[in-house]
């Protein structure tokens, strides 16, 4: 009777996975795993490009394909919606212009290539690093830090500024001190399968959430605690609304005393004004201490592969100057009866971030005629070669190329 019993629960449980393995092989053709990160092909701005030969290099990102001689020197730069540049051709991206710049200044033939998507920090900076050094070498690692945006995204799981979360990618966290990670790392979610994301989704559904909500909401009780609402505290101000400032930017230019009005989260840490409030929350120091790890961690790396690492940031009239000067809070459109004090001095909380044999910072002049356009405020092909001229003295004067 035992026996019997024993065979009946075999052939059940050998039943049940022949069914799951069915499904999980049927549901493929039905249901896509969760990914997580992206490279050129899905980029949030390659709709923005109309080049018939834009294609992605070997490690899935814009640019050009990584070849090179034993003697070429070879230059990495790391970043994002910048580097990826996405509205120019491709060989005015600032790798190929930064090539351009070494022509006939050096003997040695300098090789350049891009690992960056939109949307990045150094969180997917270093990943997309530790896959180019699996296969290929570099003499010198440059990350183009973007500090509107990098602290934010380096602290949560997704990207999106919003309260909602957004598209996944691989990051990293401190635990006891230490940068640990990568978590969400491509097809590695529920072991890839289509039939436990399906489940896991439609408990999530029936929930009224997905499944990169549940997994924000569960990365958000690990960190550190963020901003709350205390007093009201309404502001004579002149109010204007985030997006309308960025476009008017240079026109504002005048005033002293804006309070921009936002959608992001900013209460939470995720916002462009993280973390520039004045009075910063547990997180807003948590988005500066995890982006000083995973810089570090870059450099580390980039030693132990036998290339330099520095950081660089070009220091712009609109983002740097002006916003600095004009804005002195921000406001939550769903809080609007509190006003929060920032302080947008991207370059003291750069300075505090990155070791200062590390961080190289230049002047680039110019305005609206150095953009894109008005709407969209990264730095055009003038500008780029404003930047690619500056990083070439830079490295020049600190003779790494022999």
């Amino acid at each position: 009777m035992k026996l019997s019993l024993l065979k009946n629960l075999i052939l059940s449980f050998s039943t049940l996975l022949i069914l799951i393995l069915l499904a999980e092989i049927g549901l493929r053709f039905f249901y896509k795993p969760l990914n997580s990160g992206w490279g050129w092909d899905d980029s949030p701005r390659r709709n923005l490009s109309n080049y018939e030969s834009d294609f992605p290099n070997q490690i899935g990102l814009r640019g050009q394909k990584i070849n090179y001689s034993k003697d070429d020197f070879v230059i990495l730069l790391l970043g994002d919606s910048q580097v990826e540049a996405a509205t120019t051709s491709p060989n005015k991206m600032p790798e190929i212009l930064l090539e351009n710049h070494f022509k006939n200044i050096t003997k040695k033939t300098v090789k350049v290539f891009s690992l960056a998507a939109s949307g990045w920090g150094q969180d997917q900076q270093l990943f997309a690093l530790e896959k180019y050094f699996e296969i290929f070498r570099a003499d010198l690692v440059l990350i183009w830090l973007t500090p509107k945006n990098d602290f934010w995204e380096n602290a949560f799981p997704d990207r999106n500024v919003g309260l909602t979360a957004g598209h996944l990618k691989p990051t990293f966290k401190i635990v006891n001190n230490n940068l640990n990670g990568p978590y969400f790392i491509p097809h590695g979610y529920y072991k890839n399968s289509s039939f436990l994301q399906l489940l896991f989704s439609a408990i999530q559904n029936y929930n009224k959430k997905t499944i990169e909500q549940l997994i924000l909401d569960d990365w958000k009780k690990d960190l550190p605690e963020p901003h709350k609402l205390l007093n009201k505290n309404i502001v004579n101000s002149f109010e204007v609304d985030l997006n309308i400032y960025s476009q008017n930017i240079l026109q504002l230019s005048d005033s002293t005393n804006i309070s921009v009005l936002t959608y992001e989260d900013f209460l939470n840490g995720r916002s462009h004004f993280t973390p520039y409030l004045k009075t910063k929350s547990n997180r807003d120091n948590y988005s500066i201490e995890i982006t000083k790890k995973l810089i570090n961690q870059i450099s580390e790396i980039s030693k132990s592969n036998h290339a330099e690492m520095f950081v660089f940031y070009p220091i712009r009239d609109d983002f740097d100057v002006i916003s600095k000067k004009c804005v002195k809070y921000v406001k939550s459109y769903y809080f609007p009866d509190f006003h929060f004090e920032v302080n947008l001095d991207y370059i003291n909380i750069l300075e505090q971030t990155v070791p200062s044999k590390n961080l190289f910072m230049f002047k680039i002049n110019g305005g609206d005629e150095i953009c894109i356009d008005f709407k969209d405020r990264h730095l055009n092909d003038l500008g780029n070669d404003q930047v690619m001229k500056n990083v070439t003295d830079f490295i020049l004067n600190s003779n790494f190329i022999n």
